[in-house]
């Protein structure tokens, strides 16, 4: 189980006094740090050749050795990141814990700083110095056993293991520290194993936490941390001085590796985006082994083939470009189980799900397409307002968002329980969403193109075809039965041509209509002049079209029946948008208002002026003209 507790720390029933805000906390406890820390240097900044003649004029910085710098920051910032960490959660026992180290990481980098300043120190205050220091590491190393051995989670016997390391390394620190000089040649050997514990009870963690993802992922993270930070501190400096070799660097600059612990720790315990830990502790185990492999192949190369260092590094980087490179890659493939997305398929996924035709499929689909994407442990619906869209505990739950026509899920322990949620899967889901949308969309606009289209040949079958055929169904005049079915003719070419939803060309439809009208005219032996000025090749909007048939329609029955006509002309004049028609004929004229009781002339004048057009008849005894001006395009 995992100790952490909630941020509220112990109530303050339990501790009897009002708990201060974290951030007067943190002000006090750097407030204390960065007051030592300033005394450190101002001690070290004494220019006095030791402290028995006093103070005298602060000495330059740069006089003062790099190591007591990197001695003193390191310590300040060891213990500045714990008291931070601490502020928020007081009442953990494991933040606690790292508390605590970072006292130690600053008594033993302070003890190390003191005995470098260049100010002679008396006997018994630099031996307090070596003291601190030697003690300090040895509570470092104790204090970061149990810390492990508790967080992310209590491993088994984890009290037992404790007490022994205190038994053991607590014991032999007290035994070296009776002959101080003792415990100075001891106290790297104390290190060394202590380090070798805290890794091994990293890596147990690990194996502790196989089954729990939140804390997996911390448990890794926190593992790569200590194994670049304290690995680095052993080879360099803890295990040959353990076995009598000199340190390969000053035991003060190694003390920087302490703060790699430190930064993962604090991002541990701080839980701060768990779902991203265990990517982040696998990129920065890849980016020191690959810093790692540079060098070995370079001093290989020096040592071996005798390359001067130039060429030795040039041929490293290209050794680790064409090797190592790719081996990262496969073994980040298998290590993260990521499954290679095939945005083909996920493309058809998604089309599935948008496009099925009831609510109730596209859920299913949805969920079937979220569950081979992810392989989480289960799916539940998403209650409205319960959830926020995205990552929630830790990256166990994924809220994926209701949609149009979908429902919203949470997705819970991703990978089959193996892994946690990512921002990357979120990024995923949110596209998914967004082309399901999309698709969703045009599936809706296509059925109302689809229902408008229906609605549009019915009503023109009901208004114009079937009124025609039920007139001439009534019709005995041969003559009249014929222009309505040729009149029925050219409608339903027009409803067809229309249904294809291929707008035609104004010089189609005009050859269309010609050829109506001249097989009119020439069953009734009229002669027809046709003439057209002006041309374009765009469709004319139908309200204007369908006018235009209907005038020269009737024209044509009222020539044929009426006027007596032997020739009949047709003129189209094209102006920009607007259509000017004239129909003139050469037969007996008539009565305008005679004429008005068949509803013909009203019927031609309002369908004109509907389209904001005017419309004009002069009749006579010499014929009749009649002229319109609509606009057709646009």
């Amino acid at each position: 189980m995992t100790v952490m507790q909630d941020e509220a720390g112990p109530a303050p029933a339990r501790t009897g006094m009002r708990r201060l805000p974290p951030a007067m906390l943190f002000l006090s406890a750097a407030a204390v740090a960065l007051t030592l820390s300033a005394l450190m240097v101002l001690g070290g900044l004494n220019a006095a050749p030791d402290w028995s003649q006093g103070w005298r004029a602060i000495r330059s910085p740069l006089e003062l050795d790099g190591r007591f710098w990197v001695s003193v920051v390191t310590g300040t910032l060891a213990l500045l990141s714990s008291a931070w960490i601490w502020s928020l959660k007081p009442g953990d026992p494991a933040v606690r814990l790292f508390a605590l180290s970072g006292v130690a990481t600053f008594l033993f980098c302070m003890g190390a700083a003191g005995n470098l300043a260049p100010t002679a120190l008396p006997y018994p205050v630099a031996m307090a110095f070596g003291m601190t220091n030697a003690i300090g590491a040895s509570a470092f190393g104790l204090v970061m056993i149990a810390l492990f051995a508790i967080y992310p989670a209590r491993l088994p016997r984890a009290g037992w293991l404790i007490g022994a390391s205190l038994a053991v390394f607590g014991g032999w620190t007290l035994l070296a520290a009776l002959q101080p000089m003792r415990l100075f040649a001891a106290i790297h050997a104390i290190t060394l194993m202590e380090m070798l514990v805290i890794v091994a009870i990293s890596l147990a963690q690990i194996a502790a936490a196989r089954r729990e993802p939140v804390q997996k992922a911390i448990a890794i993270w926190l593992a790569a941390c200590v194994f670049i930070g304290a690995g680095a501190f052993i080879a360099t400096v803890a295990a040959p001085s353990a076995f009598g070799a000199p340190p390969l660097i000053p035991n003060q600059y190694a003390f920087a590796f302490f703060l790699l612990i430190y930064a993962g720790l604090a991002v541990g315990l701080s839980r701060y985006r768990v779902f991203g830990l265990g990517q982040w502790a696998y990129q920065l185990l890849f980016t020191v082994l690959a810093a790692l492999v540079v060098l070995a192949v370079d001093a290989a190369l020096i040592l071996t083939v005798s390359l001067d260092p130039a060429r030795a590094i040039g041929l490293s980087l290209f050794v680790v470009a064409v090797a190592y490179l790719p081996a990262r890659a496969w073994l980040w493939s298998r290590l993260s189980r990521r499954k290679a997305l095939d945005q083909a398929g996920l493309m058809r996924a998604v089309a599935d799900v948008a496009l099925q035709l009831g609510a109730d499929q596209r859920a299913l689909r949805w969920q079937a397409l979220l569950r081979d994407l992810f392989s989480p442990l289960d799916i539940t619906p998403a209650v409205t307002g319960a959830h926020e869209n995205g990552i929630e505990a830790d990256g166990r739950r994924l809220a994926v968002p209701a949609r149009a026509g979908l429902p919203g899920f949470i997705l819970h322990d991703k990978d089959r329980g193996r892994a946690l949620f990512t921002p990357e899967d979120w990024d995923t889901v949110r596209e998914l969403g967004a082309l399901a949308d999309y698709l969703d969309e045009s599936r809706t606009a296509y059925d109302r193109g689809a229902a408008s289209e229906r609605t549009r040949i019915a009503r023109d079958i009901h208004d114009h075809i079937g009124a025609q055929l039920l007139t001439a169904l009534h019709v005995r005049e041969d003559r009249r039965k014929d222009e309505l079915i040729r009149a029925t003719i050219g409608d339903l070419r027009d409803v067809i041509r229309n249904a294809e939803g291929e707008p035609a060309p104004f010089g189609s439809l005009l050859a269309d209509l010609r050829a109506e009208t001249a097989d009119r005219l020439e069953a009734a032996g009229v002669a027809m002049e046709w003439r057209v000025e002006g041309a374009r090749e765009d469709a004319p909007n139908r309200a204007a079209m369908q006018t235009l048939r209907a005038l020269v329609r009737e024209a044509v029955s009222n020539a044929i029946r009426h006027a007596g006509a032997s020739t009949l002309s047709v003129a189209l004049a094209l102006d920009g948008d607007a259509l000017t028609l004239t129909i003139s004929d050469d037969g007996r004229g008539f009565d305008p208002d005679a004429a008005r009781s068949g509803r013909g002339l009203d019927n031609m004048a309002a369908r004109v002026e509907a389209l904001g057009g005017s419309f004009a008849i002069d009749t006579g005894p010499g014929g009749s003209t009649l002229r319109a001006t609509f606009a057709a395009f646009g």
